[in-house]
């Protein structure tokens, strides 16, 4: 008798990141960097131009926009390592997939300005 599996089961057996739990995290490790700093919410709110009830629902459910993550993440003093760790992201995309695709690959295309020919002889 064979199991079936379902996306509940594959998930935990890859335990694969769901968006609900990484929203958790981020909002906890906002949470505790802010703690870390003695900041109270108010304060933190403050710093980061963002409305402390905003504030408060980032680090509760994880919920808010990318710019309001990117202020308080300033105001903490965390945009510098999570900029970096974009750009390492970033870095790591453009890489080719396989190192096969390496050979075939072709240098990436640049745009060219074509020059205007102003009157005189060349």
């Amino acid at each position: 008798m064979g199991m079936k599996m379902t996306y509940s089961s594959l998930n935990s057996v890859l335990q694969m990141a769901r968006p609900h739990e990484t929203r958790q995290l981020l909002g906890q490790w906002v949470r505790l960097a802010r703690q870390r700093l003695g900041l109270t919410q108010p304060l933190l709110a403050s710093k980061s131009g963002v409305p402390v009830t905003t504030l408060s629902r980032l680090e509760r459910e994880g919920q808010g926009g990318v710019d309001t993550l990117l202020r308080v993440l300033q105001a903490l003093g965390e945009l510098d390592g999570f900029h970096a760790y974009i750009q390492e992201l970033q870095r790591k995309a453009s890489l080719p997939h396989d190192l096969a695709d390496l050979k075939k690959s072709a240098p990436p295309r640049q745009r060219v300005r074509l020059r205007k020919l102003t009157g005189g002889s060349v």
